[in-house]
């Protein structure tokens, strides 16, 4: 097992909303102003997909174009809660190709991933939140963009102001009278006027840059924000996912009373049993009750080593005590197939998330040994915007399905009690990639 270090801390992290420094808001105004561009991008790119359909060439276009747009909208709403405090909730609904079934030997040629991608994509143009990216996309370019745009350009025009002071002499001589703004330069007058006039509207543009910040942020929650059916149908999704936590708790809790029943339970019985044998012929057997203490001495053992693995089914000790990424890693020890551990997660996170999380993985990577044919495997843990992301990977044999009531397909609904996901890759001969993703504060980050 390679196991990478865990880096510290970073002392740099961006600032938060109320601590911009001068330059600060000013750069997030360009920043803004840059993914609106991009959104424009997108646009165009989605407009030209949709018309060379027509020619089959759009059809491999516009599924991932559709994508893209979707995850700039999702880094807008990050951005709107880490420069403002803004929260805007994200209500998207599951897609049919979150979790790819290649394992059953269909969709494997292009045209059958290509009918699975537009499938998905029929799916995720029904989802109003995707709608909402799309109308987003479509009118953030112009309202928003030019919103952000406001600061940045009084600057600009600030140090315009401020250079001509120094070179309205050659400009005047060769153009004629310069207007900046409203102030006729021709003079060295006029030119500190324009100077004067300059330095003040810089100052107001680092000013009005965090208020214009927020107006966008505000100006993003009115048109990402979920809609009233959006709501309505993640109280749906909660309800089914609250009732897949209580199924999964109900068979663990019967599941735990059948082993006790089954193992130390029958164990400990039994070595009642035999203490009580052995005490009738300590007096005229001794030899013989020897052996049966012996006996139960064995047994006492075997019923301590089942009760121990029946806690560590449970709840394993170095989760709890040391975390989830030193547990993986003592999974990976303990994995018959050599896995590299690599962790850039700095804290801990909830106990629950914890666990479930740490039996994914376990899960995942005794399904690489048992079905894979694996020569190698990864584990990455990290956290990406608010999220905790594990990535499983090997190099076997790939055609994994969560189809049909596997363990994968299990993990899901676990998952799901947290809004978590699982992410399959797993095309026949490329191996597997599995994607875990829970939504977590991690302490200490």
């Amino acid at each position: 097992m390679t196991v990478a270090p865990t880096p510290a801390a970073r002392p740099g992290s961006a600032p938060g909303p109320g601590d911009e420094g001068v330059g600060v808001a000013l750069g997030r105004c360009l920043r803004l102003f840059g993914l609106g561009l991009w959104e424009l991008v997108l646009m165009v790119w989605l407009l030209l997909g949709v018309c060379l359909t027509v020619l089959w060439v759009g059809l491999y276009l516009v599924p991932p174009t559709v994508d893209a747009i979707v995850r700039v909208a999702r880094r807008q709403r990050r951005l709107a809660r880490r420069y403002s405090g803004v929260g805007i909730a994200e209500r998207y609904a599951p897609l049919p190709g979150a979790v790819l079934p290649d394992g059953d030997g269909r969709n494997r040629s292009a045209g059958g991933q290509l009918s699975r991608r537009w499938r998905r994509l029929a799916a995720q143009l029904r989802d109003p939140a995707v709608q909402r990216d799309l109308l987003w996309s479509l009118v953030d370019p112009v309202v928003g963009a030019v919103l952000v745009l406001v600061p940045p350009a009084l600057v600009l025009n600030a140090l315009w102001g401020v250079v001509l002071l120094f070179v309205w002499r050659p400009i005047v001589a060769a153009d004629g009278t310069q207007w900046f703004l409203f102030v006729p330069v021709n003079d060295r007058p006029s030119a500190v006027l324009a100077a004067v006039v300059g330095v003040v509207l810089g100052v107001l543009g680092v000013l009005l840059a965090p208020r214009f910040v927020r107006w966008h942020a505000s100006w993003a929650q009115v048109l990402l924000r979920p809609s009233g059916r959006s709501l309505e149908r993640r109280v749906e999704e909660l309800t089914v996912s609250r009732a897949a936590a209580v199924d999964d708790a109900s068979a663990e809790v019967r599941r735990i009373e059948r082993d006790l029943h089954d193992g130390a339970q029958a164990r400990i019985v039994s070595m009642g049993m035999t203490l009580t044998a052995a005490e009738r012929l300590m007096d005229t057997d001794p030899e013989a009750a020897r052996a049966m203490i012996a006996e139960a001495k064995a047994s006492s053992s075997a019923a301590l080593q089942e009760l121990r693995d029946l806690v560590r089914g449970i709840h394993p000790p170095v989760l709890a005590d040391r975390g989830l990424v030193d547990a993986v890693r003592t999974l990976a020890l303990e994995a018959p197939v050599p896995v590299d551990v690599v962790s850039t997660l700095d804290g801990r996170v909830s106990a629950p998330v914890e666990s479930a999380v740490y039996f994914a993985v376990s899960e995942l990577l005794a399904n690489v040994a048992k079905h894979a044919r694996a020569t190698r495997a990864s584990v990455e843990v990290s956290r990406v915007d608010g999220e905790l992301v594990v990535v499983v990977a090997d190099d076997g044999a790939g055609g994994a399905s969560a189809a049909g009531g596997s363990g994968l397909a299990g993990i899901s609904r676990r998952l799901g009690a947290f809004d978590g996901t699982l992410t399959l890759a797993s095309r026949v001969g490329a191996g597997t990639v599995a994607t875990v993703r829970v939504p977590v504060a991690v302490a200490g980050a």
